[in-house]
């Protein structure tokens, strides 16, 4: 049986990575932090690690893993310089550690990280195409750091790793991106900005653990990164019109994007004020919104043989029956 070690198991990303795994015959097991909330991993058959990335002494790879896959990582596109640097570069260092101070016979590390490393804002970026630069945001930066770290290690040492680069990751699990707009859309919070005419790249959790489970197991791809979205892009406007209709509602006045600017200014200013202030619009928020961002994943396909699976209504519906278990069950309110 195939074994697999994942971080950050008990997060959005990694139980669902987990749960894809598990169902596909691999043994799992899963980095949790010993005061970790664990419910996303109910039902599932994978044994625990107990310890902190943050503190390489506090856990041991078990034995007889072969492939290893780091999602691990703090998701924000507010959080701090200082908190990047712990929570995502820190991490991937870390890890590596581990698994050299440990003796493993590696055959696979999958490095879970961002399509913002390339860019945003135009079309079919790619590493030959790049967008315009997301290096403002301390969680684009050090992500492209922990890139440049992983590579340079597998050049160094041969460290088999192969690097993903999702974009807009929504669906079961995701209590931060996918609950809130179910929160505002339940509202009836106005979220098109000026027309919603532009294109996203939206990628379903469910085609992320596809992509991984290719990287795990393809051949000659080690060294190298592919970008993983839905194949069929949805526009904004397609995209959250078919969200308002699940909870009966509909936006009939589209904001100006000078008025979300606006408010976005607003927000930002006193989040800097108050950090534990969470502002519901920012600048990067309304740019995404507002501008074309859509990525080239031919190499994707290629290489890894990734078929998107690109029922985006579905996938909505998918999403949001998990959202009503879990506040019916008190998990989110």
């Amino acid at each position: 049986m195939k074994s697999v070690f994942v971080t950050g198991a008990n997060g959005f990303i990694g139980s669902n990575i987990c749960r894809h795994l598990a169902a596909a015959g691999w043994e799992v097991s899963g980095l949790v932090r010993p005061t970790s909330d664990l419910h996303l991993l109910d039902g599932l058959d994978i044994r625990l690690v107990k310890g902190d990335l943050r503190d390489a002494a506090s856990f041991r790879i078990p034995d007889g893993v072969s492939h290893i896959v780091h999602s691990a990582s703090v998701v924000s596109d507010i959080a701090d310089e200082e908190t990047c640097r712990r929570n995502i570069f820190d991490l991937a260092k870390n890890l590596v550690a581990v698994v050299e101070a440990s003796g493993t016979s590696l055959r696979r590390l999958v490095y879970i990280s961002t399509a913002l490393t390339l860019g945003y804002g135009t079309a079919d970026i790619s590493e030959e195409r790049p967008g315009f630069p997301a290096d403002f945001i301390p969680y684009a930066r050090f992500k492209i750091l922990s890139e440049k770290y992983m590579l340079d290690e597998h050049a160094r040492r041969g460290l088999p790793v192969v690097i993903l680069r999702p974009s807009d990751v929504m669906g079961p699990g995701d209590r931060i991106t996918a609950g809130r707009m179910f929160r505002q859309a339940e509202k009836g919070f106005p979220m098109i900005v000026s027309g919603g005419r532009c294109r996203f790249g939206y990628t379903y959790s469910e085609n992320l653990c596809r992509a991984i489970e290719a990287a795990l197991v393809k051949d000659g791809v080690e060294g190298r990164a592919y970008t993983v979205t839905n194949g069929r892009l949805p526009t904004w406007r397609e995209y959250l019109t078919d969200l308002y209709a699940a909870f009966g509602r509909r936006q009939r006045i589209y904001l100006p994007s000078w008025t979300a600017y606006t408010a976005a200014w607003g927000l930002e200013t006193l989040h800097k004020i108050r950090p534990s202030f969470d502002p519901l619009l920012t600048y990067y928020r309304i740019k995404r919104a507002t501008t074309e961002t859509t990525y080239d994943i031919s190499r994707t396909r290629a290489d890894l043989g990734y078929e998107p699976d690109d029922d985006f209504r579905r996938q909505i519906g998918e999403t949001l029956n998990w959202f009503k278990k879990e506040r019916a069950d008190g998990h989110i309110r």
